[in-house]
């Protein structure tokens, strides 16, 4: 039987954000609040401008496509 091991705090989302303060220019954060909707939240400038949409979808597509890939494994 496999031994259970316990990720915190990387299951701590408190703590991750708290890691990633002062670490990004732009970000975005995607997630389920208490009520279990899908929130979005996202703010930062890209060199200096307001990010527009395809900025922000090609953050996310570009994610996606790290994710499917198996980079973040």
């Amino acid at each position: 039987m496999p031994k259970v091991t316990n990720i915190y705090p990387a299951n701590d989302f408190d703590h991750v954000a708290e890691k990633a303060k002062g670490e990004l220019e732009t970000g975005i954060i995607i997630g389920y609040d208490k009520e279990g909707r899908l929130t979005i939240f996202s703010g930062g400038l890209i060199d200096g401008r307001q990010p527009t949409v395809k900025d922000w979808l090609f953050m996310i597509e570009s994610f996606k496509a790290k994710m499917m890939n198996g980079d973040y494994l």
